[in-house]
């Protein structure tokens, strides 16, 4: 693993890379694997927002399959390492400087934005254009 993540480590985790692990992606799958084992094995914490909940659960829910979109659903917000924040004024205020700074899309920066808000150290993705960000290090899954 490309990551080493200590004892008290914040890291931001995008969708991308829960799809990877929920649907066992064939590529990504065991990268994402090995970093959340590794999460749980030092006592990590995994942040994410509320848009990753959007975009997990509407899949399942267009297809009507409401046991995985309430598995998605308990998975992150039942999970003891994994913590799901809600959009709030600190947020939006990081979210709006990274849309003027960095040209995001308001989805992508609610992301980053609750990243920064929530003091993450890392933060995994699968989005090349992330990269240009450079307030907190990002990471793509095939680099862990």
């Amino acid at each position: 693993m490309g990551l080493k993540i200590n004892s008290g480590d914040i890291v931001f985790v995008d969708t991308a890379p829960f799809i990877y692990f929920f649907e066992q992606h064939p590529a990504y799958f065991p990268h994402v694997k090995r970093f959340f084992d590794e999460v749980y094995d030092v006592s990590a914490q995994v942040i994410t927002s509320i848009i990753t909940y959007i975009e997990i659960t509407t899949q399942p829910a267009k297809c009507g399959n409401e046991t995985v979109r309430l598995k998605y659903r308990d998975y992150l917000t039942h999970s003891e390492n994994i913590s799901l924040f809600p959009v709030d004024l600190n947020i939006a205020d990081q979210s709006v400087q990274i849309r003027t700074h960095y040209g995001f899309k308001t989805p992508d920066a609610i992301q980053l934005g609750t990243a920064v808000a929530c003091g993450a150290d890392y933060i995994i993705t699968n989005d090349q254009a992330w990269r240009k960000f450079d307030l907190v290090p990002v990471l793509l899954v095939d680099e862990l």
